[in-house]
């Protein structure tokens, strides 16, 4: 069989999966897959105890699995029972961690190809033999076996259809760790693209780097697609964010809130903390086993590079593709930093940057992925107090693709404090057009340290540039 007559082998995995532990997504994988579809005897064996258990119950088999292969698990075959194990212990482990509808919408791309290939040919054959009729109805035939992959949408008229309703209004998402902007829901979702909006050299990829870190805390397999920073720079500042490591000195001031009763913001003072540093005689062998303990059964976070100005939309998604099939997964969340870098025609460069933005938001729903990606803002918005939506470099209609959009602003004096102001310039679905004031330290990798409302009482507090000192120091402080 050619490689575009299979499903790839982790697609037939994640569709076995599928069939035995997703009430929801068995009964519609079921409609379109028959055990034949798998290459594997094993996988086939497996498929067909998930379906007979579809057909007759209405659920997946679940937990039900090893009963109905007992006869093989406890066979005289020791090798045989011990690759079905192999298998079984796999589909429990990853049960929870598959894109339930991409993979779908990938067998039913499968089902249309090869119903619509099969069609041509027979209608190819009938009209070689002068038969036109029988050509017609070949086609015609081929296009009706599409309807088992239609899906007419939601129909607010079928009452079963209200039923859960309110509980999936919202995409699902992940918290970005800042408190205000996670209990607003201004937080990336499936399907969604989240645009962030800085001035140059202000920390776009830190913001990235964050965004990735909070991802795989909380079990998303995320993407870094970067078109400025080489691969090895990307995963040592990742290491510095998710390990709270400074590149050199090994004591940092770090900015802090001091409130009123109220919760009002009193004064910002600075106090000095001991970290890791990359200079420390054994910091390779301490982050090796950092690493090794706290990624284990992480899901997975990859960093790919693409030159500058070389990438196209065709090329991201053949990648993904690739890294689908290589790699077994197809990524919960895709950052790219930045899509200004993306190849463009620079004649019509402004209609273009905002055409990507559109096809990128396209992958969001075609891989059911939130998307994040940022953006730089003009030569207006390095002098502005507060950068606005409207100063996107080149395209305004970034603004309008975006489903959240966060703007970046820090003046010289706020730079010096590790203070930084983030602007919800725009949430499609959620509260939009507040401030949220935060703490950073790049000098540890944290692009965000603490969080609070930006209050009008803000502005009317004195800020001294030189920061305040409290001394006493935090050897123990965790910023993760």
């Amino acid at each position: 069989m050619s490689d575009d007559q299979r499903l790839t082998g982790a697609t037939q995995e994640n569709l076995l999966t599928l069939l035995c532990f997703d009430d929801k997504h068995c009964r519609i994988a079921r409609a379109s897959i028959t055990p034949q579809m798998f290459e594997s005897s094993v996988f086939r064996e497996i498929a067909g105890h998930a379906i007979d258990f579809i057909d007759k119950y209405g659920t997946a088999i679940k937990e039900h699995l090893p009963d109905h292969l007992e006869h093989i698990l406890t066979g005289e075959d020791a090798r045989k029972a011990r690759t079905y194990n192999l298998l079984l212990n796999s589909l429990f482990e990853n049960r929870d961690s598959i894109n339930p509808e991409f993979i779908i919408g990938q067998l039913h791309k499968f089902v249309r190809q090869q119903n619509l290939k099969s069609g041509v040919i027979e209608a190819v054959e009938h009209l070689e033999a002068g038969n036109i009729d029988a050509a017609e109805m070949a086609i015609d035939k081929a296009r009706k076996a599409q309807a088992v992959a239609f899906e007419a949408g939601f129909n607010l008229s079928d009452p079963n259809a209200v039923v859960g309703l309110l509980d999936q209004l919202e995409e699902p998402g992940f918290d970005l760790g800042i408190k205000e902007l996670d209990e607003m829901g201004v937080i990336p979702r499936r399907k969604e693209l989240l645009l962030f909006i800085a001035p140059r050299g202000r920390g776009k990829s830190w913001f990235c780097t964050h965004t990735a870190k909070m991802g795989i805390v909380q079990r998303w397999s995320t993407v870094v697609v970067t078109l400025e920073m080489s691969e090895k720079r990307y995963a040592a500042r990742f290491l510095q964010s998710f390990f709270s490591i400074a590149k050199r000195a090994a004591e940092v001031k770090v900015a802090e809130f001091v409130l009123d009763k109220s919760g009002g913001l009193m004064d910002i003072v600075h106090r000095t903390i001991e970290r890791l540093s990359f200079k420390d005689d054994d910091i390779t062998e301490v982050l090796t086993r950092k690493v090794r303990r706290e990624f284990r059964k992480r899901k997975p976070l990859v960093v790919k590079q693409f030159p500058t100005g070389s990438l196209t939309i065709e090329m991201l998604e053949a990648y993904l593709e690739n890294l689908e099939q290589h790699s077994g997964f197809s990524p919960d969340c895709l950052i790219v930093d930045y899509p200004d870098l993306m190849k463009h025609d620079a004649k019509n460069k402004r209609i273009e940057l905002g055409q990507l933005l559109e096809r990128l938001r396209g992958i969001a729903v075609s891989r059911n992925c939130a998307v994040v990606a940022v953006s730089q803002g003009n030569r207006e918005s390095e002098k502005a107090i507060t950068v606005t939506g409207d100063m996107a470099a080149e395209d305004i209609s970034k603004l309008a693709t975006a489903d959240v959009c966060i703007t970046y602003s820090q003046t010289r004096s706020e730079k010096k404090l590790g203070l930084a102001r983030l602007l919800v310039e725009k949430s499609r679905n959620d509260r939009d057009k507040f401030s949220v004031l935060i703490t950073q330290a790049y000098e540890i990798g944290q692009f965000c340290l603490d969080s609070m409302m930006l209050h009008e009482d803000y502005w009317e507090l004195e800020l001294a540039d030189e920061p305040r000192d409290r001394k006493r120091k935090g050897g123990d402080h965790d910023d993760d």
